[in-house]
């Protein structure tokens, strides 16, 4: 006989686990500091990486565009506000990509506990289940 709420109790873990499982993995794997950490480095080599591309950009246009007032001063210019302007990116950038990953880290936690909880639900409605079906002198009744 099947148990229909089981079924539908079963069916919605599957669900869960098939579209959000793979997302919420690392959660079991690290710590929220060691998560954390992983994504602040991640952030901080994607934002260099995005930096040096647009201020390289940057910089070639600034240059191509006085190329014949080309001097030591512009160039030390253009280094400067460049190193001033990664310090200031580059802060912001790891600290908003570290908030992201505390959040996501805890709302994965908050969900990894809901499913261990209908874990928990069916391993309970299988105990019921199988000690609804012991004959009637096997069961444990407290009397």
């Amino acid at each position: 006989m099947i148990n229909e709420e089981r079924v539908r109790h079963m069916t919605a873990m599957a669900i869960f686990e098939k579209e959000m499982g793979p997302e919420y993995q690392p959660m079991l794997k690290y710590t929220k500091k060691e998560y954390i950490a992983l994504h602040g480095w991640g952030g901080f080599l994607a934002g260099t990486l995005i930096y040096a591309i647009v201020f390289a950009l940057i910089a070639i246009y600034l240059v191509s565009d006085k190329i014949e007032n080309l001097n030591t001063m512009y160039m030390l210019t253009i280094a400067l506000v460049g190193l001033l302007g990664y310090a200031a990116y580059i802060i912001l950038h790891v600290h908003n990509v570290r908030r992201r990953a505390e959040r996501n880290y805890r709302r994965g936690r908050r969900l990894i506990k809901e499913l261990g909880a209908k874990y928990n639900k069916l391993k309970n409605m299988y105990e019921d289940e199988a000690q609804q079906t012991k004959p009637l002198l096997a069961r444990d009744y407290e009397e």
